[in-house]
């Protein structure tokens, strides 16, 4: 997934944006890994493979499955299941979700309060994706409530991690304030010779990654919430190149995203999806306070894309 001196931009992973369909657009525009939402290791077990947000195809690959959870065996089980099975270029363990929901279960970022248990769980996973011949990652964040990376870091590269991957906030922080990329340099310093380092965070433009790279050093930048209104900035970063899509630009990576979503949901699901993606895609563009109301409306799939049709006739 990494190639030696190669700085590679691929898409992060956001809980409801990054299945399959939108991975695989993502790659298509030049991303060079995509990853999975993360995914409960308890309701992979209980539920199984055979569920919309877990199906894979080969388009989107390379691809890092994340997983989340507190109990050992479970994500054991949950990453012998997923690396048997879908067989992913590389599993990752979530240890920075901020969100309450996920807190509550003891996994996500709060791992990060109970170090030791971050030590066995990325132990026992590291291990397990080994003996599947790939790597292993873990996404975290500074700590908890304060910066302690250094002992996060100890910890994982103990623990024999490949892949360090850092979103530069506390999990208090949220997504407020500004993503401290100098701390991604000191993990990159921190883990000289023993892990490769990824960062995320504020990476908004083809400027910001430039810059981004030449602050940390770092062997890879992940996109989280910028991909979801700008999903060409991968393609932006191939090229070295800002550009802009008009309406019908826009409206054409909708459809693909519709075409790559029918593959594996139907059309009422695919018509719920289109409509949290849409007002992303077509951010800024002109008369969208009349039309976009109307499109989110739209009780079937032919109803939706015959608004969204007339608007872009409108933007001619």
């Amino acid at each position: 997934m990494n190639k030696k001196g190669k700085r590679l931009v691929g898409l992060a992973p956001l809980a409801g944006f990054t299945e399959s369909a939108f991975r695989r657009l993502c790659r298509e525009l030049g991303a060079d890994f995509t990853w999975t939402e993360l995914i409960s290791a308890d309701a992979l077990l209980a539920k199984g493979l055979d569920l919309p947000n877990i199906y894979v195809s080969k388009e989107e690959r390379p691809l890092r499955f994340q997983l989340h959870g507190y109990d050992e065996k479970k994500l054991a089980r949950a990453a012998e299941l997923v690396l048997s099975n879908l067989k992913p270029e590389g599993l990752d363990l979530n240890a920075g979700c901020p969100a309450p929901k996920i807190i509550k279960t003891g996994g996500g970022a709060a791992l990060l309060e109970d170090l030791p248990r971050l030590f066995r769980l990325s132990r026992t996973l590291a291990k397990i994706s080994h003996d599947f011949g790939v790597d292993f990652s873990v996404k975290f964040r500074l700590g908890f409530n304060h910066d302690q990376l250094e002992k996060i870091a100890e910890t994982l590269l103990k623990a024999g991690v490949d892949i360090l991957v850092l979103h530069p906030r506390t999990a208090k922080q949220g997504f407020s304030g500004k993503a401290r990329w100098e701390r991604i340099k000191d993990l990159v310093n921190l883990a000289e010779g023993e892990a490769r380092v990824y960062g995320s965070g504020d990476i908004t433009s083809l400027k910001d990654l430039a810059l981004f790279f030449a602050k940390t050093g770092a062997k890879g930048a992940l996109i989280g919430r910028k991909a979801l209104s700008r999903p060409w900035i991968f393609t932006e970063w191939k090229l070295a190149q800002e550009f802009e899509l008009n309406f019908y630009g826009r409206l054409s990576l909708l459809k693909k995203l519709h075409s790559y979503l029918s593959n594996y949901r139907p059309q009422e699901e695919c018509l719920r999806i289109l409509k949290i993606f849409t007002p992303k895609f077509l951010k800024a563009m002109p008369y969208k306070r009349k039309f976009l109301p109307l499109i989110l409306s739209a009780q079937n799939i032919e109803l939706f894309w015959k608004g969204l049709e007339y608007w872009e006739k409108n933007c001619r």
